[in-house]
């Protein structure tokens, strides 16, 4: 998918996670802070949460404008841990299985750039009772070509959801 979680497929996300006014979103692993940025102006608080300080300052200056944005420095699993959320993003699936076991969130989504790691995701959500459905997301963006159009395909992801 690249470093950072295109457009296109934050609109699957936001799709699947059902944001409104009254609800707490997390966005853990937010890298710059793309999908908190999109979130933001539909939910009551987004935590943007990442482990990398190179990411939080790049998260912090893209989000700097949200009165309802805060930006952690810290483990996605020790955050689950200490905050309350309504609705979790998955950026980043590195020790994802240990943080869907304490997240209590109503609707999850793990975006999954290996098919491997989605099948992981889904039977680690299986086993907690949550998992609703892998969405395949295949984009491409038109560019110019000899006088005409044509298309480059974006990254394949794998947009695993669940609900409780």
């Amino acid at each position: 998918m690249g470093k950072y979680t295109k457009t296109e497929v934050i609109g699957v996300v936001f799709s699947k996670l059902k944001p409104d006014k009254s609800k707490i979103f997390a966005d853990i692993g937010c890298g710059s802070g793309a999908v908190t940025e999109f979130f933001a102006p539909y939910v009551a608080k987004a935590y943007a949460v990442d482990l990398s300080v190179e990411a939080i300052k790049q998260a912090q200056e893209r989000l700097r404008k949200f009165e309802n944005v805060e930006v952690v420095c810290s483990d996605g699993k020790e955050f689950l841990e200490n905050h309350n959320v309504d609705l979790a993003f998955f950026g980043g699936t590195k020790g994802i299985e240990c943080m869907l076991e304490v997240c209590t969130a109503e609707r999850v989504v793990v975006n999954a750039a290996r098919v491997d790691v989605a099948v992981r995701v889904a039977e680690k959500m299986k086993e907690i009772g949550i998992f609703e459905e892998i969405v395949l997301v295949n984009a491409a963006k038109s560019y110019e070509l000899a006088g005409g159009l044509a298309f480059k395909p974006l990254n394949t992801v794998f947009v695993v959801c669940g609900e409780l």
